[in-house]
């Protein structure tokens, strides 16, 4: 409200009834009140706006804080609609959770590499120096003993 308006407030509450028109008048400490209480009204509805403005701007950094987080883990920013993200503590432990995961998938991967690297090994068949003889026509020392 105006200074102007709450002037023009004042002088009305000031006339007297037959100058106004019949309509109801007010003294200066009424028209104070109601003054005081349209400014704390105004003032909490202003404070209100701004606690609302102060949060969304607080969220959305702390969305971009997260998403650059998993950017630096490496994880896909799409993983960031699936965590919880209420609180950063919230989101530090959803993303612990994920890390684990994440090197447990990785130690299992590697272990069954391990394990197929071990198998490759034991498939491999014996290809020593008899069986190269045998396939070009027979043991020197069966054919000495005259055991062929």
């Amino acid at each position: 409200m105006s200074t102007e308006n709450i002037r023009t407030a004042a002088e009305q509450a000031t006339t007297p009834s037959e100058q106004t028109g019949g309509q109801k008048t007010f003294s200066q400490d009424q028209v104070n009140a109601i003054v005081q209480e349209r400014l704390a009204r105004d003032r909490e509805k202003q404070a209100e706006e701004l606690g609302k403005r102060e949060q969304e701007l607080l969220q959305r950094e702390f969305r971009l804080n997260s998403r650059q987080k998993l950017m630096d883990k490496g994880y896909p920013e799409t993983l960031l609609d699936a965590l919880n993200c209420s609180s950063e503590e919230a989101f530090d432990k959803a993303l612990g959770i994920i890390d684990g995961l994440m090197n447990e998938r990785e130690a299992l991967r590697k272990d069954e590499e391990k394990q197929a690297q071990l198998e490759a090994r034991r498939a491999k068949p014996f290809t020593g120096p008899l069986n190269q003889l045998r396939r070009t026509g027979g043991d020197p020392i069966r054919k000495a003993m005259k055991l062929e």
